[in-house]
C-alpha cells in the first residue's frame, strides 16, 4: 500500500505525472502487482501535517457503497465515520473523505485514514466491541463492500 499526502490536488497531479514516479511505477510496482487500485480524498476534517513516528499504527479503510446510495445517505455514513475519532479512543489523527478518482478506486466512494501510536492502542480500539459494532450498524445496509488495511511504520534505517 502506498500512503502520501499532498497540500492540493494539483500537488497530486504534479506528483503522479512526473517521470520518475512513472519510472518507479513501472519498474518496481507493476511487474509486483496483480492488480492496482486508488482512492483519492480531500482530508479536510484534520488539516494538521502527518509526520508518524516508527512504531505508529495506521487502520486504512476503503468502503463501496450499493449503487442506490443517495447523496445524502452517502454524505450521513461520512459523518459517522467522522464521528469515529471522538468515540474511540487512542485515535491519534482521523483523515477521511469522498473519493474524488473514480476511475482508478473499483467502486469504492469512501475512505479513512486512523493513526494511531502503536499497535496496542489499534487493538484496544477495535476491541471497544460496542462502539465498533453501533458503528457498523449504521453503515451496513448501505455497503457493498469493505476493505480494511492495517499497516505498522516500520523503523527508521541507520
Amino acid at each position: 500500500m502506498l500512503h502520501s499526502r499532498y497540500k492540493s490536488k494539483e500537488d497530486l497531479n504534479t506528483y503522479s505525472a512526473h517521470p520518475e514516479h512513472q519510472r518507479v511505477v513501472k519498474e518496481n510496482v507493476i511487474p509486483i502487482c496483480d492488480d492496482i487500485m486508488a482512492v483519492d480524498w480531500v482530508a479536510d476534517n484534520d488539516p494538521t501535517p502527518l509526520s508518524p513516528p516508527p512504531g505508529s499504527a495506521f487502520k486504512v479503510t476503503f468502503l463501496k457503497l450499493k449503487e442506490s446510495v443517495s447523496n445524502e445517505v452517502q454524505g450521513g455514513i461520512l459523518g459517522e465515520i467522522k464521528g469515529v475519532k471522538e468515540g474511540i479512543s487512542g485515535i491519534q489523527q482521523m483523515t477521511c473523505g469522498e473519493n474524488f478518482s473514480p476511475a482508478r478506486a473499483k467502486g469504492f466512494s469512501l475512505a479513512s485514514v486512523a493513526v494511531f501510536g502503536g499497535v496496542g492502542e489499534m487493538e484496544a480500539a477495535v476491541g471497544n466491541g460496542e462502539y465498533v459494532n453501533l458503528q457498523k450498524q449504521k453503515v451496513r445496509d448501505n455497503v457493498d463492500g469493505v476493505i480494511v488495511v492495517d499497516y505498522v511504520v516500520p523503523a527508521s534505517s541507520p
